[in-house]
């Protein structure tokens, strides 16, 4: 989950994660917390860069140094979630 508005000038074009805005998860809370168990929470599996550019046009091309410790691929299981939500 991230900040709306996305609070940095550029973003990676080769990190894919889940990201979602704080207030989306406000609309999904209320139908899965009475569920148990781990669901994972997240929105369309895409670059972070894609997913900042529909909300910031302004927002810069950034790439992932390959030399970071960090994965290329963050992405989450969402099945468990789309099920409750029937996505």
């Amino acid at each position: 989950m991230t900040e709306k508005p996305f609070a940095h000038d550029a973003a990676f074009t080769n990190l894919k994660t889940n990201f979602m805005f704080h207030e989306d998860l406000v609309e999904i809370l209320p139908k899965i917390i009475n569920e148990t168990g781990i669901i994972n929470i997240g929105g369309k599996s895409q670059s972070v860069y894609n997913f900042v550019k529909k909300y910031n046009k302004l927002v810069k091309k950034s790439k992932l140094n390959k030399d970071s410790k960090l994965p290329l691929n963050q992405t989450m299981n969402l099945s468990r979630l789309k099920k409750y939500l029937k996505w």
